[in-house]
């Protein structure tokens, strides 16, 4: 996880990956709800706040969710057990699904704009 999350505030924010790779995308020419979620993702680990909520809102609550995770994680190996198991999994499932509130939100305005 760490690994990833350096990568990502390492390459270029605004083509972090060499390739597309939203397959909705190519076939409809529409974006999809998640388009746009990479490059929030990067400009959030890079603390571009703005620039992350204009290619997407949900790449803040991406970051900090996967940092969060990152953490606990390295909390749980710390310990050598898992710490609070009941809450990880109702946070994990709040932030699921507020990131697809979130997604779905942003998809039809854009749609919609």
């Amino acid at each position: 996880m760490a690994l990833g999350l350096i990568a990502a505030r390492i390459v270029d924010p605004n083509r972090p990956l060499p390739f597309d790779v939203c397959v909705f995308k190519r076939l409809t020419g529409i974006p999809c709800p998640t388009c746009g979620l990479t490059r929030a993702l990067c400009h959030a680990l890079r603390g571009d706040w703005g620039v992350s909520f204009d290619y997407h809102p949900a790449g803040i609550l991406l970051a900090a969710g996967l940092i969060g995770w990152m953490l606990w994680s390295a909390a749980d190996a710390a310990r050598g057990r898992r710490f609070a198991e009941a809450a990880r999994g109702r946070l994990c499932t709040s932030m699921i699904g507020a990131g697809i509130v979130v997604s779905i939100t942003a998809w039809v305005v854009r749609l919609t704009g």
